[in-house]
């Protein structure tokens, strides 16, 4: 199997309070900017208490894809966010995760779209305009979505808009690219640890792979358990061993 390639593990958010488990994954998904991003002080702050070796990706805010609730102190006005507008709020609050994420040396970031943004003419146009308007400093996003697109619609989408396509590898293909998104949800192991057969059908995707950087991150209930074991999981395939059914739980 193919290994020969930077592969980070993590998980999505902090999955234990006791934040000294960070030293034993490789990649940190954050949501910090998922709302309002936080200015460059409470990023260098952030960034000040992370271990030096480890990637963070961070999740764009919600509020390019829907308005804000009259509670919300976003500047300027409200109607100017959500639907993918390009305005000068939008882009004064993407510029404001943008600079987050760059603080904090983060290597992507994360689009996450719910079910009701569906693979409609005016959804697509809106958002590939939105997309191609927003200066992305030379980070990839990540594109999750939601709803009902079909396999093709996805990936010609994500094609024409310079998206990696998050993937699950339990149940979808690969997307081909330099980069790799594995993203394994709460349904994955059904509310457990993943098993050895799940684990090992990770690791063969990220050996099948041709991109020259795979992240897999772990969404689940035992998100750290799994990222730590999929960890043996590789390194053992990549040693020719077979003998992992003990991980350390």
């Amino acid at each position: 199997m193919n290994f020969e390639k930077n592969i980070l593990i993590g998980t999505v958010g902090y999955p234990v309070r006791n934040k000294k488990f960070l030293s034993d994954i490789d990649v940190l998904e954050m949501d910090e900017a998922k709302h309002i991003p936080p200015g460059k002080k409470a990023a260098k702050h952030i960034k000040e208490s992370l271990p030096q070796n480890l990637a963070t990706i961070v999740t764009l805010s919600k509020y390019f894809i829907k308005r804000p609730d009259s509670k919300i102190s976003l500047k300027g006005d409200a109607n100017a966010y959500g639907d993918f507008q390009v305005t000068d709020e939008t882009t004064k609050l993407w510029k404001r995760g943008i600079d987050f994420a760059l603080e904090l040396n983060a290597t992507a970031l994360v689009l996450n779209t719910p079910s009701h943004i569906t693979p409609s003419y005016r959804t697509v146009t809106s958002m590939s305009s939105f997309l191609k308007n927003m200066d992305r400093n030379g980070l990839d996003i990540f594109w999750e979505p939601h709803g009902p697109w079909e396999r093709s619609q996805m990936e010609q989408f994500a094609r024409d808009n310079n998206l990696v396509l998050a993937v699950d590898p339990l149940r979808d293909p690969l997307f081909a690219g330099e980069t790799a998104y594995f993203r394994m949800g709460a349904f994955a192991a059904g509310g457990s640890r993943m098993g050895v057969y799940e684990l090992e059908q990770i690791a063969e995707s990220v050996a099948m792979s041709n991109s020259k950087t795979v992240y897999c991150l772990f969404d689940t209930q035992r998100a750290l358990d799994d990222a730590k074991n999929l960890k043996d999981t590789i390194l053992s395939l990549a040693n020719g061993e077979d003998d992992y059914d003990e991980f350390d739980y």
